[in-house]
């Protein structure tokens, strides 16, 4: 698994991204490639926190645009710790 973070409009263009290249909605009944904003884990500064398989990362297009997101501080790579911290505090 790989964690990331990042503000909710970052996170939305990313989403509507990948959505667009990867045909989503599809006739299959996958809406979106990753949980909407409005309902995503927040942390006390209120930024986005992500898990995915590290094959997600993999995929056409989310291949060249994290590294491109990465390296502009546009999206912040975390541990596990840092993610599940969030999670759980969420869920208090």
């Amino acid at each position: 698994m790989r964690y990331f973070r990042a503000t909710a409009a970052v996170y939305e263009q990313a989403r509507a991204a990948l959505d667009a290249a990867w045909g989503l909605p599809n006739d299959k009944g996958t809406a979106t490639c990753i949980e909407p904003s409005a309902t995503a884990p927040r942390d006390a500064q209120g930024r986005i926190v992500l898990a995915v398989d590290d094959s997600f990362c993999a995929y056409t297009v989310a291949v060249d645009l994290l590294p491109q997101l990465l390296a502009s501080a546009a999206v912040e790579e975390i541990d596990r710790e840092a993610y599940m911290a969030v999670v759980n505090a969420s869920a208090e």
